[in-house]
């Protein structure tokens, strides 16, 4: 079995017998290294299958030489089994920028291979955790034969870190290419649960090597890499940025939320609302990002509120008076220029019941929309209450949630569907105030508070929008 393998190895012209370009101590310039051919043809580190010392290892020993003696060798400056090119008859066809094809490679050393495998691993990993929106955590958590179904469509199984210390078993739906990045994963890893590990299996009982990787790393050395050969492999270059897992989850909440029916999804791909995914800049995970990003995240925040406006935008043109609240008029004023422009140009007119046309409207008209869940708030500094609160120095541009007044300050809109959560608290209030037991302080600042509650309440019952 040893020497058919060795017989048919040599018989490969593509196969080359390493031999010394000089003296090294071991052996003269031009002698085989044995070494490093009985790991091309058997895998194993050694040349005691070609030993001297035994007949069959002559014997083997004539069989190279006869090779070496026709020119099948290859010249190592030292013992680098890493640097022997090997052959690649089944490497898939690439199209070159000039429109022709070629093999991807022809010929790959085991150097060059730890490369590619990297490089593999990194797009599988990016590529997972850009189309699935799973977090850095989550995408490492993945173990083998995680690919399943939930209610019936494709997921990935894994564990949910954040906020979860018990670590919850979770599931993500997936589209088929992301099935197949898993798999090609699956192959690459060594290790016995878990996906995503070192390329390189521990060595020793005692080491039994870590799972996970260094995402960040990964992600810095296949964008260097892909540049380096782009020309090489008619690949586009990829932008000089910086680049973090967490901003694949980012921008694929934005696209998705671009497509007609996809909040639903959205929301139960990303475990939380889809405006917070969608627009969110304030909280802590959200708020280290470039100027670049923070500009395109506010663009999605208004767009994402536009959703939301796209009802008031149809009730209104019956001519509802679809909100109350010190910012109703300019609510109103916005809804109808949005109807007018829609009315006037014949092809907004043809998408008069396309939700996604309309909610472009009312993104740009409504440039500064933020949506609560007791009102809206068409934030204009001048006017915003929350700003009084700060010194003149240090007014911002988005409204202070904290600070916020809605029966008072002039942003604020109050839209009938927030009408029972106001009627709630004015219940609530009417029943403090007359309460026994609260002492006078106590009682004022209730009166105070429910005077301001029904300045809002009166308003929404003569719209009719209370029962």
């Amino acid at each position: 079995m040893i020497d058919e393998e060795l017989r048919q190895w040599l018989a490969n012209p593509d196969n080359r017998v390493p031999i010394r370009s000089a003296d090294d101590g071991v052996g003269q310039a031009g002698t085989v290294i044995w070494s490093t051919l009985a790991r091309l043809i058997w895998g194993i580190p050694t040349g005691d299958r070609f030993s001297s010392h035994a007949a069959s290892g002559r014997a083997r020993r004539q069989l190279v030489a006869e090779a070496a003696a026709s020119g099948q060798t290859v010249v190592m400056a030292a013992n680098r089994y890493w640097s022997i090119p090997r052959p690649c008859p089944d490497a898939a066809l690439i199209t070159c920028k000039d429109g022709t094809t070629r093999p991807w490679r022809t010929h790959i050393t085991q150097a060059e291979l730890t490369i590619e495998l990297r490089m593999l691993r990194a797009a599988c990993y990016v590529f997972v955790t850009a189309t699935s929106l799973m977090r850095d955590s989550e995408v490492q958590e993945i173990q083998r034969d995680a690919v399943t179904t939930y209610y019936g469509a494709p997921a990935i199984r894994s564990h949910k870190i954040k906020h979860g210390p018990a670590r919850p078993e979770s599931f993500w739906w997936i589209i088929e290419p992301v099935a197949e990045a898993i798999a090609v994963a699956e192959k690459l890893s060594w290790h016995p649960t878990h996906l995503f590990a070192s390329l390189k299996p521990p060595r020793g009982k005692k080491n039994r090597g870590d799972r996970g990787i260094i995402a960040a790393e990964d992600i810095d050395y296949f964008i260097k890499h892909v540049n380096a050969s782009a020309d090489a492999y008619g690949l586009e270059t990829i932008p000089d940025a910086h680049v973090r897992s967490h901003m694949f989850r980012r921008t694929m909440s934005v696209i998705t939320g671009r497509e007609p029916g996809s909040e639903v999804a959205l929301g139960l791909q990303l475990k939380h609302a889809a405006r917070r995914a969608l627009a969110n800049c304030t909280t802590q995970g959200y708020a280290q990002v470039g100027t670049k990003w923070a500009t395109e995240f506010d663009q999605q925040l208004e767009y994402a509120g536009a959703l939301r406006l796209v009802d008031l935008l149809r009730a209104r043109r019956t001519g509802d008076k679809v909100a109350v609240g010190p910012g109703a008029d300019r609510l109103h004023a916005g809804l109808d220029q949005v109807i007018s422009a829609m009315n006037e140009d014949p092809l907004l007119r043809a998408q008069i019941t396309d939700e996604q046309a309309e909610a472009a409207l009312l993104a740009t008209q409504f440039t500064n929309l933020h949506l609560g869940t007791v009102n809206h708030c068409m934030f204009d500094a001048r006017q915003a209450e929350c700003q009084n609160e700060l010194p003149p120095d240090q007014h911002g541009s988005t409204p202070l949630i904290g600070a916020c007044q809605p029966d008072r300050c002039r942003n604020s809109v109050i839209p009938r569907q927030h009408a029972p959560i106001w009627i709630a608290e004015e219940d609530d209030l009417t029943a403090r105030a007359q309460d026994p037991t609260l002492s006078p302080p106590g009682r004022k600042a209730v009166l105070i508070r429910l005077n301001d509650v029904q300045r809002i309440t009166r308003t929404l019952r003569q719209e009719g929008a209370t029962p």
